[in-house]
């Protein structure tokens, strides 16, 4: 049986030898390039990495794909994937508490003025009237948590410490938390949104949310309200943000995800004011590869015993 571990920036290959160590019935294998993947990956039972549909169809062996990203959206666009028996699995779990932590420094780099700070100190600015009496504490402010998975529950223990009220929302509720105040299923969206001073979108992309939260749910939003995606882009309707930017009616948001990525740079999104932009960086961890791999080993000594289904195996259909 062979591994193969792909082209990544998380540094999966610095775990091989231990990984022979543990599994030493087991062929490991690394392949840096990804202009020439196919050649490494037709003989791999199984593949750590990302992968696209030349590259599965050069597979011929493949069984098992774990993605090292949380989200799986990449893999179930690929139809040959979903058509085939391959497993797929996720590294859900894995982004958790840097993405919740990325929400916060997003939210407070609007409400402690730390934008305006950096810009006034190029300029080598003293803003103390101007800005001091802008400042805001989030203390007993409402956030609302548009999916409660992994990265929806982290977020929400966090908001609890800062003394705000927690909302949420998911398409499988489970039990709520005692530090969240309410838990609906996504028929209770309306309310959180109109009750939110910040709407944060923790959801996996799939068809079902595609577009979710387009003009119409951003009208029902608090003027001067905030709004975070945190997950994937094509979830929020970015020409109906733009607009409710514009027009003053949300005070500001920030966008760690796109439709389009790269960010193209005739996008008029970079040019939005109030808008806080980053590069899909919002998941860099130091520990990224070590709770990838621990994902992994656990994945792989459960495969090898046939102890279906593995963890953060993928429904296909669903997308997640």
């Amino acid at each position: 049986m062979k591994v193969l571990i792909g082209p990544n920036m998380m540094g999966l290959e610095r775990y091989l030898d231990d990984l022979r160590d543990e599994f030493p019935e087991i062929e490991f294998a690394y392949w840096s390039e990804r202009e020439t993947l196919e050649e490494a990956i037709v003989d791999a039972d199984i593949y750590l990495g990302w992968i696209n549909s030349e590259i599965f169809s050069a597979a011929r062996e493949l069984k098992w794909i774990q993605s090292p990203s949380s989200g799986a959206n990449y893999y179930v666009a690929i139809p040959e994937i979903v058509e085939s028996d391959v497993l797929i699995t996720s590294a859900v779990g894995t982004h958790s508490a840097c993405l919740a932590e990325s929400v916060f420094a997003m939210y407070l780099a609007f409400t402690r003025g730390i934008r305006q700070f950096v810009i006034r100190q190029q300029k080598h600015e003293w803003s103390l009237r101007e800005m001091r009496g802008q400042l805001c504490e989030i203390t007993r402010c409402t956030m609302g948590l548009i999916g409660f998975g992994t990265v929806g529950r982290a977020t929400a223990v966090r908001a609890a410490a800062f003394g705000m009220r927690v909302l949420a929302v998911d398409a499988y509720p489970g039990v709520k938390p005692d530090h969240v105040e309410a838990l609906w299923g996504l028929e209770g969206l309306d309310d959180l949104l109109a009750q939110s001073d910040v709407v944060v979108v923790t959801v996996p992309y799939t068809p079902d949310t595609d577009h979710m939260i387009g003009e119409e749910q951003i009208a029902k939003m608090k003027q001067g309200s905030y709004l975070i995606g945190i997950s994937r882009g094509k979830i929020i309707d970015e020409d109906a943000l733009v607009a409710a930017l514009r027009s003053g009616h949300l005070a500001g948001a920030a966008l760690d995800v796109f439709a389009e990525e790269p960010l193209p740079p005739d996008s008029e999104l970079w040019d939005v004011e109030n808008l806080l932009i980053t590069p899909h960086a919002a998941g860099g961890t130091q520990y990224e590869a070590e709770y990838v791999m621990d994902i992994f080993r656990e994945n792989l000594t459960k495969f090898l015993n046939d102890d279906l289904p593995l963890r953060n195996q993928v429904d296909k259909q669903l997308g997640w």
